[in-house]
């Protein structure tokens, strides 16, 4: 199967995008005068074709904070029927590619951080990292994948062009799991849904570790439809962790998944231990 990848401005081209959307999300699409008005003004929209049919998109538009320009990733939509193989995760590259051509050298977007698919594309295949996470950042929302739940979500950084793009295969290479090193740990319910437990450590004792291991459910939305209140329960559990530890300096940098556990572990360092410097431009 060929994927053609190309950016995307006409009003033909999103209209298409936003059929996309609709179908993903099973929710009204984004505005064409938006989405064009984007395309049009230093945002970046790209499409992902088979035989001319859209299969996928990723939609981003210039964003600004403490003095640094960015690029904002809002939405990456691939049609159901052409998921696990690979296009997000080309879609994300050919943003990237074309972020440095314009300039930018820091893509920053969220995501919920118990969608463990996601995680694993935007943290380990990537390489962006998050030190900031938003309680109910989109309010209550009633599409298909975020319904009944806080929007939750992990604002993260993927620095392009950084050194620590460079290096980061090789400092997270010999990383194992330590159980002494996990702020939350979990247990196996009887019908194998597994549920977050607090450990009975201060937090204080936690902070003097290299690195630190948040486990998440590997299966989240299959949790939450079997049983809402154990998706609520890891919803809760996971935002005070998180909140805890980025306010004390840490960060997700990588994730690990074990084989026949029903969850996988996001790796936290501390932030200022990451080379997050620009690589010289040749």
């Amino acid at each position: 199967m060929d994927i053609l990848l190309r950016k995307i401005d006409t009003i033909e081209e999103l209209q298409k995008m936003a059929q996309l959307e609709q179908h993903v999300w099973k929710a009204s699409p984004t505005p064409i005068h938006q989405t064009l008005t984007v395309a049009k003004n230093g945002g970046i929209v790209i499409g992902a074709y088979v035989a001319e049919r859209m299969v996928g998109f990723v939609y981003s538009f210039p964003g600004y904070k403490n003095g640094e320009v960015y690029l904002c990733s809002h939405m990456l939509g691939i049609d159901e029927a052409f998921r696990n193989r690979g296009i997000g995760y080309m879609l994300k590259k050919a943003q990237a590619e074309e972020a440095m051509k314009a300039g930018y050298r820091n893509i920053r977007w969220t995501y919920d951080p118990l969608e463990s698919r996601n995680g694993y594309l935007n943290i380990v295949k990537l390489g962006a990292i998050c030190s900031e996470y938003i309680e109910n950042c989109y309010g209550e929302m009633n599409d298909a994948l975020n319904k009944r739940l806080p929007s939750d979500r992990f604002y993260v950084e993927w620095h392009i062009g950084s050194a620590y793009l460079e290096e980061r295969h090789r400092m997270f290479s010999q990383i194992h799991r330590s159980p002494e090193a996990e702020v939350l740990d979990w247990k196996e319910r009887a019908n194998g849904e597994p549920e977050a437990v607090f450990l009975a450590k201060e937090w204080e004792s936690f902070y003097d570790q290299p690195v630190l291991f948040v486990p998440i459910p590997l299966y989240f939305q299959q949790l939450k439809e079997k049983d809402h209140e154990l998706a609520l329960d890891w919803r809760y559990k996971t935002r005070e962790v998180f909140t805890r530890l980025f306010q004390a300096g840490w960060a997700v940098a990588h994730v690990l998944r074990n084989e026949n556990e029903p969850v996988q572990y996001y790796v936290l360092i501390k932030r200022d231990k990451l080379p997050l410097c620009q690589l010289p431009t040749t």
